[in-house]
């Protein structure tokens, strides 16, 4: 049994695979163009789209509500109460929210920041004005910083 080996050959049927293979055939391309041009492909590709979750889209419909919450001590305990009826602090809040109203000098974010750091209070405490400060700051971020005014 003879055996050549053909280099000539070998190449010619990887090429006309490769051909074949990789690069579209003109039949191809012009279907595709096609579809684009229709939309077909359009539609089937992925698209950004925002969703609010239900807790923005709460705290973007009361922001006016928490206008000036940080003025005073009033404003404060009734803004809290609204954030609370909107299901947006819960109750473990609520603790922190009088803890705040009673024990802070100045009803600020650096003032809450600088209770947090006090070493007199429990890890528990620390906690519970940790989330209501951090929630607190997200939605005077959506409210454009209104609480403060």
């Amino acid at each position: 049994m003879d055996i050549q080996n053909n280099h000539s050959s070998l190449r010619d049927i990887f090429s006309s695979r490769y051909h074949q293979n990789i690069l579209p055939s003109p039949s191809v391309a012009n279907n595709i163009e096609k579809n684009s041009s229709d939309g077909i492909v359009n539609d089937r590709m992925p698209k950004d789209v925002f969703s609010p979750s239900e807790e923005y889209a709460h705290i973007v419909a009361i922001k006016d509500q928490v206008r000036g919450g940080l003025k005073d001590l009033n404003s404060f305990v009734s803004m809290a109460q609204v954030l609370k009826n909107e299901n947006i602090i819960n109750n473990n809040d609520m603790i922190a929210v009088d803890f705040l109203a009673k024990e802070s000098p100045k009803l600020s974010f650096d003032e809450f920041n600088k209770i947090i750091r006090n070493d007199r209070l429990s890890m528990e405490m620390k906690g519970l004005i940790s989330r209501l400060v951090q929630k607190l700051e997200m939605i005077d971020y959506v409210a454009q910083g209104s609480m403060a005014a």
